[in-house]
């Protein structure tokens, strides 16, 4: 498995900064424990660059992402659980890890703090770390820091849920587009 799909599936699943206001009530949508979100994604990690297609299940308990091809074929898969985080590719073995974190640290060699993903594909702040925030006028999300990362928030919906933005750290860089969100 190519390091650019690893990096683009562990980056979606799980110094000193402060700590910003709550965001108006307002500006924010409703926090769903549980939700599904299709969409797009590209990497741009380097001079590598990878696209398809996202489709997100996330709950409480488990998350599972499957990763696709511009043409709908399976590329890959990743599941979270109460036994850990599996990571399935076609035609190689599934590596397994307690955590998000170790598993990058196996897969790539270094940590990604890909707790905080779930937090901020619905625009806010991952509440058990430091952050830093910028708000637009409407007083959304605008950018992000957290976690060594910058999340740009590019485009929100009519329900006020992010439809557009970008995550970067370190020479990597992640687009996300929300075409579907669905809050169960």
């Amino acid at each position: 498995m190519g390091r650019l799909t690893a990096v683009l599936l562990l980056a979606l699943t799980a110094g000193c900064a402060t700590m910003s206001p709550p965001l108006p009530a307002e500006a924010v949508p409703p926090l769903s424990a549980n939700w599904t979100l299709q969409g797009r994604i590209g990497v741009q990690a380097g001079e590598e660059s990878l696209s398809g297609q996202i489709h997100w299940q996330h709950s409480v308990e488990t998350d599972e992402v499957l990763l696709t091809s511009p043409l709908g074929q399976g590329v890959a898969r990743i599941v979270r659980d109460a036994d850990g985080v599996a990571l399935e590719v076609p035609n190689q073995p599934t590596r397994r890890a307690p955590d998000a974190e170790s598993l990058t640290r196996e897969a790539l060699g270094y940590t990604l703090p890909v707790a905080g993903l779930a937090w901020w594909v619905q625009a806010r702040p991952d509440p058990d770390s430091p952050f830093e925030a910028t708000r637009d006028d409407a007083g959304r999300l605008a950018q992000l820091n957290q976690h060594g990362w910058v999340i740009d928030y590019l485009q929100y919906a009519a329900d006020g849920r992010p439809r557009r933005l970008a995550v970067a750290r370190e020479g990597l860089q992640i687009r996300l587009v929300a075409d579907s969100w669905q809050a169960e």
